[in-house]
């Protein structure tokens, strides 16, 4: 095979068009893969629970509270949502929306790592106000 210098002049020299199209050869088919790891259940993982139940704790001050048992959809938030409530000190009920970036699959979530959002507004809320929800109490 020549270098590609030899080729483009022979190519000039011999006096064949340098900006015409030459036809490749097709590629082989590409492997298939299995995936890397299985798929990801609906709900979150053990240590997403493990994740949640610490940052739920936190974010109620210790107090007793409850999450939602799987994901919820929330307008405008990318990412797992899970819904957390506690009582309100006065009366009511506080709401928390807990945005996981991504999935975590095994282990404990470094402070590097931690990048999940924590939404306590009413609006972005909402959802967590739906009376369908299933709850399981923060441990």
């Amino acid at each position: 095979m020549l270098p590609l210098v030899a080729l483009l002049a022979s190519g000039c020299t011999s006096g064949a068009d340098p900006l015409a199209l030459v036809e490749l050869p097709a590629s082989p088919p590409l492997p298939s893969f299995a995936p890397l790891r299985p798929t990801m259940p609906n709900g979150p993982t053990a240590a997403e629970d493990d994740y949640l139940d610490t940052t739920i704790s936190a974010v109620f001050r210790r107090r007793a509270a409850e999450r939602s048992r799987g994901f919820v959809s929330a307008a405008g938030v990318d990412g797992y949502a899970v819904c957390a409530r506690s009582p309100a000190k006065g009366r009511g009920v506080d709401h928390a929306l807990v945005v996981l970036q991504r999935r975590i699959v095994e282990g404990p979530v470094s402070q590097v790592e931690d990048d999940a959002v924590i939404l306590r507004g009413s609006a972005d809320t909402r959802p967590c106000r739906d009376g369908s929800l299933d709850w399981v109490p923060v441990s």
